[in-house]
């Protein structure tokens, strides 16, 4: 691979495509494809070098597509002289199991992706333990592919627990919050 297609990325760009790297790892997908502005990235793993073959390794239609050619592009990131960061601790946080009790009911998360407790940065949490939330009520959002979700509450209730921090990567049926049912 030619190097100077590297130069195209920024520092943030190469972090960004090490942690979906060190994600992509962990995660029982065996591509992910990314495109846009002309650029398309494609990482994988188990011997699979390209969507088609993925897909045909019958990885779900719906489930965002692991990278797999830009593998071995991650160490010649040092061509373009930025170090990579530390990967944040939210997004290497492994899910916390939260035992079932009576009167307690679990959110959890509906698929894969990246988790937001506030709208933006500068707004406050949509809940916090002790929070009142009835059935319906945002209690965070649900980054897949720039495209944001709520996650709502199923039940009236409070807060008693907050299972997920802030920017943390989502597996299917993480619990996130913790209500106790009124």
């Amino acid at each position: 691979m030619n190097q100077n297609v590297l130069k195209i990325f920024s520092g943030s760009d190469v972090e960004g495509i090490t942690a979906l790297i060190k994600q992509m790892e962990k995660s029982p997908f065996d591509y992910l494809k990314i495109e846009g502005d002309g650029v398309k990235i494609v990482i994988g793993k188990n011997g699979v070098t390209d969507a088609d073959t993925a897909v045909t390794q019958s990885v779900p239609a719906q489930a965002p597509a692991p990278p797999a050619s830009f593998a071995a592009p991650v160490p010649a990131a040092e061509a373009v002289a930025t170090p990579a960061a530390p990967v944040p601790a939210a997004l290497n946080a492994e899910p916390i199991a939260v035992a079932e009790q009576p009167g307690i009911f679990i959110i959890k998360a509906p698929s894969y992706g990246m988790f937001y407790a506030q709208s933006d940065p500068t707004a406050p949490p949509y809940v916090t333990v002790g929070s009142a939330v009835k059935k319906g009520d945002t209690v965070g959002l649900l980054e897949i592919m720039k495209t944001f979700n709520a996650i709502t509450s199923d039940v009236d209730g409070e807060v008693v627990a907050i299972h997920v921090k802030n920017e943390a990567l989502l597996e299917p049926e993480q619990a996130l919050f913790s209500v106790r049912v009124s």
